[in-house]
């Protein structure tokens, strides 16, 4: 049954049943394209994503005194963000990929930042932090990729602090008329085209907007994580709906 904004991926996008989410196939697939993955994020975003990340850091409030962990971490550009706008004293990436990481730790090297950020490879649903050990949490693009992003958000709770802030965006479908129709065609036809040329992986960027359709709506991932402990839970439609930011607070 299709509804609301729903109806439109009925027209344009056939309706299947959700792709495989296992860890070590998604760890794979990433690993595979983690030499072009920071091109292919600007080229397919038009740069949008570097702002759309300094928003999620911001709407935190951090302090240098903050401990901030970066969950779905990838290539640790929330990591070198955070730690160059607002200087925190340290940041942990946590990521299930290892190729992701290792281009991560590259870019760390180079901007000599490599006292102030951590990265381990691990999944988002067994995050190896200490309970009530951090003051923030963001995930960047990533909580679409857990198998079971309840277990992950129930996680993200454990770690945090009461009162700690998390971050989380994600994309989603404008529900605007006429830019829904042009961004939809985009998203299903000519992104997955450009990802594959320029990535040289057949099904990455075809996963990407089949991740997308499948992911909770709006409404129903802010329940998701009301149920995992969090309160004072929002989602922020960015560039016309394209992403949605989620703020909540730990309990």
């Amino acid at each position: 049954m299709c509804h609301g904004v729903s109806r439109l991926w009925c027209v344009l996008v056939p309706v299947t049943s959700p792709p495989s989410k296992r860890s070590d196939r998604i760890a794979g697939m990433f690993d595979a394209i983690a030499p072009r993955y920071d091109l292919l994020n600007r080229v397919l975003s038009a740069g949008l994503d570097r702002r759309w990340r300094r928003r999620a850091i911001q709407s935190l409030g951090l302090t240098r005194q903050t401990v901030l962990l970066d969950v779905c971490s990838g290539t640790a550009d929330v990591p070198l963000e955070a730690r160059r706008s607002e200087g925190l004293g340290m940041v942990i990436g946590v990521d299930f990929a290892r190729a992701m990481l290792k281009v991560g730790s590259k870019k760390i090297q180079r901007a000599g930042l490599q006292a102030g950020i951590g990265l381990v490879q691990a999944d988002a649903t067994r995050l190896p932090v200490r309970t009530a050990s951090v003051d923030a949490v963001t995930v960047a693009f990533g909580i679409r990729n857990v198998e079971r992003p309840n277990e992950a958000c129930l996680e993200m709770a454990r770690t945090l602090k009461s009162g700690g802030r998390l971050a989380i965006l994600e994309f989603g479908v404008p529900r605007i008329p006429g830019i829904s129709t042009l961004y939809l065609w985009y998203f299903r036809f000519l992104l997955p085209r450009v990802g594959r040329f320029v990535s040289g992986h057949q099904g990455a960027y075809a996963y990407l907007p089949a991740s997308v359709i499948t992911f909770p709506a709006p409404e129903a991932f802010c329940e998701i994580l009301a149920t995992a402990g969090f309160t004072r839970v929002s989602a922020v439609p960015l560039s016309l709906g394209i992403v949605y930011l989620y703020t909540a607070q730990r309990a």
